[in-house]
């Protein structure tokens, strides 16, 4: 099974590093550190011929002096030895690995030789292994963090593959400060073992994934890949950010990770086929992934917009038009049930421009009024702060009374949310907000959102960031349902 291919490099009882050390200086010091910082419960055996201890652990001489089979090897040796080590541990049994060091395929042809050796001397062996040319792998339900950056993103619903160590650490600080936290991290370096579709097709049974982010270079095997991610996008979504789009980046890729980039226009056809949601940005990519953790599909692409600013609205009308979304004409019947909500001046179409003269329960009954339109399918609202049960804006500058104040705007802004996603899930239809908290400091604000995200709930900072996750919602449902939204 799938399933037991991966729990040895996932859910590892027992790790040995191979090229530990004592030079803080060295990988081989702070991957250690940082699988011992992270809590690993597991047993871990450092090799090395030339040290005794190491943070407190007895090294062994090679991996043949091992008292047990890991179930894993992490190995930071100089390229010119990693065969060797492969072929030790294939020796031992060992059925899984992790390839920290660099100088292989991606240096030509002489690289690209050792790495065809090591791919084959553990394919004889039965074994599997990430990179080599990674960053690492963090396996965050496990305590399991192998990887050089001194942070650990906490378990949760995300899992992140990216051919980029230093892409895959962005978005796990990036998921981390959304208040999420990761199923796993892969830092996929080469793929001369293990490749982009084998992970997925693990993911897609994983019960701690609910939504893949993938940063791609290029591909090993591109019928596979198609086939597996077909599959996997039926279970949960995935969304990716393909890179080499110009000539300049393909080359790029090729020096870093040897990928062959590939047609862009040919990737965008496999990603209509396979359901995969190709994402502009690293930003794009993450805010589309949070936003596909709760909210319902749409069933079709038109959308209501309701925004406490009329500039905003305009803006928000402007970007999904362009996205292909229909901005509806409101009915009648409807208008008239807003007019006993709204002041006398409000523009009586959609967007719904509350004209900073609504606040409280009627902004919440407005966007229901709009929601139960049945040619509406998306709803956007714009500009949370007058929707929030505080006692006014004048924001105290005395530290003590501010960090007061503070803390009750984010608990009403949570709880504002939480009637929010109420509405979607009573209509079983998206409901995505765009907002900036005007009051609050770039420090508060980032606090509220990382509050947010601990509550299963996402704010966008500007409308086209909205707009996109909804377009993306509306791709997505299509695929699932077998036409384009």
């Amino acid at each position: 099974m799938v399933t037991d291919k991966f729990s040895a490099l996932f859910y590892a009882r027992s790790v040995a590093l191979v090229g530990a050390s004592n030079d803080r200086r060295k990988w081989g010091f702070v991957t250690l550190k940082h699988l011992v910082d992270g809590g690993f419960a597991g047993r871990i055996y450092p090799v090395n011929p030339s040290e005794d201890e190491i943070l407190g652990l007895k090294v062994y001489k090679n991996i043949g002096d091992l008292p047990e089979t890991p179930d894993m090897a992490v190995i930071v040796v100089p390229p010119p030895t990693v065969p060797d080590v492969i072929k030790q541990c294939v020796d031992k049994g060992i059925k899984a690995g992790i390839i920290i060091t660099a100088g292989f395929a991606e240096l030509g042809s002489e690289g690209a030789r050792m790495q065809w050796q090591i791919t084959d001397t553990a394919r004889a062996g039965g074994m599997v292994f990430v990179g080599p040319n990674c960053n690492g792998v963090m396996s965050p339900w496990n305590k399991q963090y192998v990887q050089f950056p001194s942070f650990f993103v906490p378990p949760g619903p995300i899992a992140v593959v990216a051919q980029s160590g230093n892409v895959m650490d962005s978005l796990a600080r990036q998921v981390m400060m959304y208040g999420q936290g990761c199923s796993v991290c892969i830092a996929s370096g080469n793929e001369a073992s293990l490749h982009i579709e084998d992970y997925l097709e693990y993911l897609a049974d994983d019960p701690h994934t609910r939504v893949i982010l993938s940063y791609i270079e290029g591909f090993k095997n591109g019928d596979r890949f198609i086939k597996v991610a077909r599959e996997v996008s039926k279970k949960k979504p995935i969304i990716m950010v393909k890179a080499g789009r110009t000539q300049a980046g393909a080359a790029a890729a090729a020096s870093h990770t040897a990928s062959i980039a590939g047609s862009d226009v040919i990737f965008d056809a496999v990603c209509k086929q396979t359901g995969i949601i190709r994402a502009a940005s690293l930003d794009e990519l993450v805010n589309i992934g949070l936003g596909l953790l709760r909210q319902p599909l749409p069933k079709g692409r038109g959308l209501g917009i309701v925004t406490a600013g009329g500039g905003w609205g305009v803006l928000a009308a402007d970007a999904c038009a362009a996205l292909g979304f229909n901005v509806v004409k409101l009915p009648e019947a409807t208008i008239k049930e807003l007019d006993k909500l709204l002041p006398a001046w409000w523009n009586r179409g959609n967007p719904v421009d509350l004209v900073a003269g609504v606040a409280g329960d009627n902004i919440f009954k407005a966007i229901e009024l709009v929601m139960q339109v049945p040619w509406v399918d998306s709803m956007m609202f714009l500009s949370i702060m007058p929707a929030l049960k505080v006692r006014g804006f004048d924001a105290p500058q005395q530290p003590e009374a501010r960090e007061k104040w503070d803390k009750e705007i984010t608990a009403a802004v949570i709880e504002a949310f939480e009637r929010l996603n109420a509405i979607a899930d009573k209509y079983q239809k998206p409901l995505v907000v765009a907002s900036e908290h005007m009051w609050s400091t770039a420090v508060e604000q980032a606090e509220i959102g990382y509050e947010l995200g601990k509550n299963n709930a996402v704010c966008y900072h500007m409308p086209h960031e909205a707009a996109a996750v909804l377009d993306a919602m509306a791709k997505y449902s299509g695929y699932l349902r077998g036409k384009a939204l």
